[in-house]
């Protein structure tokens, strides 16, 4: 290995460093996502909203799991919609059609 290369690798402190704060950031976005649901339905009081908020400032993955689910939110809703009153009193019939032949 060329000289010039030993300071670059990293000595144990400094990977142990690493490792605790990888585990920190673990920690905080499984508490985060922990709250998910509850953000998503507006449940969060003002204090755990702030702090949901303030890491998802921090964190693009949880911000991007965050606007997943919200998205899909938006897509049922949007899809309660288009609710087609006919093709569910079809299919209610057909299931009871199903359940008597028996």
């Amino acid at each position: 290995m060329p000289a010039w290369f030993g300071p670059l690798r990293r000595d144990h402190r400094s990977q142990q460093w690493a490792q605790r704060a990888k585990d920190e950031r673990t920690r905080q976005c499984v508490e985060t996502l922990s709250l998910l649901q509850r953000y998503i339905d507006r449940e969060l009081d003002p204090s755990e909203l702030e702090e949901f908020e303030r890491h998802l400032d921090k964190c693009r993955a949880c911000e991007a799991e965050t606007r997943l689910y919200l998205d899909i939110k938006s897509s049922l809703a949007d899809r309660r919609k288009c609710f087609d009153e006919a093709a569910s009193s079809r299919l209610r019939r057909f299931a009871m059609d199903l359940r008597y032949r028996d």
